[in-house]
């Protein structure tokens, strides 16, 4: 078996790809979708990788397709069929970047009807010209001047460039997580380790907006912190050892910050227990909760450079 386009195989293993970090951190029916859709355009793009016949029909196909675009669109014939991914990739930032809110709810809805409707019409546009062409014996007749194949080659290279710039991105935010959420660990880490003051509120000292505040025992599951952070960041983690400060901010139900490591190596300790919201496991592992605006107070305490945040919150 022949490799007939390299660049076709290494789309279909991306796609593979995808569909097995979407089978690892499956989550609801829209996982599903996704794994259907891509798993079914990466066995063609497969198929016609090593198929020298399947792909000069595909190569005509996509030929005779940009003809149809000029002619249709014009100088936009180079992105028009982008306008809904573009949409949908802005909705997906708004998403990831802004805390959850009526107004984000009322533009990502916006956002994604208008990108369904601009797709069903495309789709309805392009497909009623290709069989008018087919009908009247035009499709597979159509030739690109030199200008339009010089143009569509660079919008081919920009496109590439873009999807894999989009693709390294993704990859390393459903691996790491928000980068915001490290750039909070090392503000935190900054704050508290130079704290000079008897007594503080988490209020007072934390550098970014939250909401609430999580502090975990030792070896409590990665289920139980993400069924208490109502998030599935990988940015959290499960403790392995006795004595790590383990703590997890949230700012409206969105992971802020996440720090999980031995307070030696961090310069600080932030820990708190007891009160109305401690919440222990039947197979071990638990954590407490603090809302902003509690005004808990913490006692702080010195020694050689190393701060120590603690305290006890009494039930109501």
């Amino acid at each position: 078996m022949k490799l007939v386009s390299p660049k076709t195989f290494l789309a279909a293993l991306l796609g593979f790809a995808f569909i097995a970090i979407k089978v690892i951190n499956f989550d609801d029916l829209l996982d599903l979708y996704w794994i259907v859709f891509i798993g079914c355009l990466s066995v063609k793009a497969l198929t016609t990788a090593f198929s020298q016949k399947a792909y000069d029909k595909d190569q005509e196909e996509a030929y005779q397709g940009k003809v149809l675009y000029r002619d249709l669109f014009g100088r936009f014939a180079y992105f028009a069929a982008d306008i809904p991914l573009c949409l949908l990739f802005f909705a997906c930032l708004l998403a990831v970047f802004c805390p959850p809110t009526a107004l984000r709810s009322i533009i990502l809805t916006g956002l994604s009807l208008i990108a369904l409707g601009y797709a069903i019409w495309f789709f309805w546009y392009v497909s009623r010209n290709k069989r008018l062409r087919m009908r009247n014996g035009e499709w597979g007749t159509g030739v690109l001047s030199p200008e339009d194949e010089r143009a569509w080659k660079q919008s081919s290279r920009r496109h590439i460039i873009i999807l894999g710039i989009i693709a390294a991105l993704s990859m390393v935010y459903l691996i790491f997580g928000d980068p915001r959420i490290y750039l909070n660990n090392a503000k935190l880490k900054e704050t508290l380790s130079t704290l000079d003051s008897e007594q503080v509120t988490l209020e007072e000292i934390v550098p970014f907006e939250w909401t609430a505040v999580y502090t975990f025992d030792p070896y409590t599951s990665i289920d139980l912190i993400q069924m208490a952070a109502r998030s599935k960041s990988p940015a959290l983690k499960e403790s392995t050892s006795e004595g790590m400060t383990h703590v997890v901010f949230t700012n409206k139900g969105q992971v802020v910050a996440s720090v999980c490591a031995m307070p030696a190596s961090l310069g600080y300790d932030l820990d708190f227990t007891g009160g109305e919201d401690t919440y222990y496991h039947f197979r071990g592992g638990g954590y407490s909760h603090i809302e902003y605006g509690d005004q808990v107070v913490f006692e702080v305490t010195q020694d050689n450079g190393f701060v120590r945040l603690y305290a006890y919150i009494e039930e109501k």
